[in-house]
């Protein structure tokens, strides 16, 4: 599947509020983020199976998922949904170890 950003209208708009993204949670967090393009994230927290797909509804937080980050250096997955990492507030983190699957948007 191609790369998106969910109700973006070109494909500008899209790379502005991914970069977007980035740079706020870069520099709330000091965050350095790959070029990774995440799409789908499944992982555990606190014994409870979850799972965040671009453009769906996430079984963590019911919201939208906007984005999924991959920071290199400390292994973890930021999944971005309006009030975790885009709007406001930080991001649901899952760490690598929690993983039990993901899947990266097509490449460019």
């Amino acid at each position: 599947m191609k790369f998106f950003i969910p109700a973006s209208k070109s494909l500008e708009q899209e790379q502005e509020v991914y970069e977007g993204i980035k740079t706020f949670l870069g520099a709330n967090l000091g965050a350095k983020f790959s070029e990774r393009r995440v799409r789908i994230l499944q992982w555990k927290h606190d014994g409870k199976q979850h799972e965040a797909e671009v453009g769906k509804v996430t079984s963590f937080n019911s919201e939208i998922v906007i984005a999924i980050l991959y920071e290199n250096e400390r292994k973890l997955y930021h999944v971005c949904t309006p009030n975790r990492g885009v709007l406001r507030g930080g991001s649901i983190l899952a760490g690598e170890w929690s993983v039990s699957g993901n899947i990266d948007f097509d490449p460019d």
